[in-house]
């Protein structure tokens, strides 16, 4: 009975004012029954986050896109502008100028900004437009392949051009060469152009001749591994020394030919040949004697070894030299193969982004932009202006 009684008040609806107590003896219960509610809430706060979010992606998409158009527009003016005010073109001949610069810098997969740069310094030499364009893409051939900065190759093409200016040479030719080289052998373009840059004028004064000239050049890197700067500063001493009056007449004393049957000097790399020839025929002391005497003390070690690989039957620098004088069209292989890679084709690709957005923006807000320019500096002026008066 007790028990009975105890079931009875357990299970009796109780209330305490207007609080139902049955509501806090199952709330497990109450909860369940509305959690589907609870998730139709949850689906449409994230709904509405989600699109937030969308929304907030494609403003700043939009404006991050508006930002990029009115800078390519900004950048792409400028640097044509300075270009031009060198080269005084017309607004049609601009417009073909730019598209040929942007497809220079597309081929040789680098940035306009590069290819304007290098633009600029061919500009500033008196070139034409059409002659700026093609050696401007030659120097960023040059650049590509020795890894060279642009002016360091616009000046390596600008040396070599005016210093062997008798062989009538074009930039790609120096460019083709350059690159057969450093594909046969263990020397870099960057060697060959630094080399280059130092030497040039001595050999051409020498009547060495550009393909001698990277010969051997060529053959003292391999052998010495001194790099393109030193060894082309030791061989502008080198020729330099080798064409006074004394040092040749010394020569001829022991036998080595320098001049012809016209009583002419021989190129210089003739009677370096001819010496090197003679050269394991001299006592210690008249190998010692000319070595300095033609090398002088830095520069020494370079000529003997140039002069080793000289008397020898297959050299370095015979072998360059062939290479050389038939390197027509290395370079151009050399870059579509570098233009197969992804890097290459994702950097045309911005290239070509950049270009539409130029010539997008040149049309539509350039002159808005120009306009609101105007504006502000006469309202700023006047501000300023009438701050100094007090005002």
């Amino acid at each position: 009975p007790l028990e009975s009684v105890i079931n009875r008040a357990v299970n009796q609806k109780r209330k305490i004012g207007s609080l139902d107590v049955r509501g806090f003896e199952q709330p497990l219960g109450r909860i369940t029954g509305k959690a589907s509610e609870f998730q139709k809430s949850l689906e449409a706060s994230n709904a509405r986050v989600i699109a937030f979010g969308a929304s907030a992606g494609m403003i700043y998409s939009v404006q991050t896109a508006m930002s990029k158009l009115v800078e390519s527009t900004i950048e792409v003016e400028k640097a044509l502008t300075d270009i031009n005010v060198l080269l005084g073109m017309s607004s049609s001949q601009l417009g073909t100028f730019s598209s040929d610069l942007f497809e220079a810098a597309s081929r040789n997969a680098t940035s306009f900004a590069n290819a304007a740069e290098a633009a600029g310094e061919f500009a500033r030499q008196g070139l034409s437009a059409t002659e700026t364009i093609k050696r401007t893409s030659d120097a960023l051939t040059l650049s590509r392949l020795s890894g060279l900065g642009f002016q360091a190759s616009v000046q390596a093409m600008t040396a070599a051009l005016n210093s062997f200016s008798k062989e009538a040479l074009t930039t790609t030719e120096i460019v083709d060469r350059m690159a057969a080289v450093d594909a046969a052998f263990a020397v870099s373009s960057a060697d060959l152009a630094e080399g280059l840059r130092r030497v040039a004028s001595s050999a051409t004064s020498a009547n060495v001749t550009l393909n001698e000239t990277i010969a051997v050049i060529t053959a003292a890197q391999q052998i010495t591994a001194r790099g393109g700067a030193k060894i082309g500063n030791a061989f502008k001493t080198i020729f330099t020394r080798l064409q006074r009056p004394k040092v040749l007449e010394q020569l001829e004393q022991i036998g080595v030919a320098t001049k012809n049957a016209a009583g002419s000097t021989l190129p210089l790399m003739t009677v370096l040949q001819n010496l090197a020839n003679k050269y394991d025929l001299l006592t210690e002391g008249q190998k010692s004697y000319i070595s300095e005497q033609i090398g002088s003390v830095y520069q020494i070690n370079i000529l003997k070894a140039v002069m080793k690989d000289l008397g020898g039957e297959m050299s370095l620098y015979s072998r360059a030299l062939d290479v050389a004088e038939n390197s027509m069209g290395s370079s151009e292989e050399r870059t579509n193969k570098l233009n197969e890679t992804l890097g290459s084709k994702l950097v045309r690709s911005l290239n070509a982004a950049k270009q539409a957005a130029a010539s997008l923006g040149a049309v539509t807000i350039a002159p808005t932009i120009g306009g609101v320019a105007d504006v502000g500096t006469k309202l700023f002026s006047g501000i300023s202006k009438s701050a100094e008066k007090g005002e």
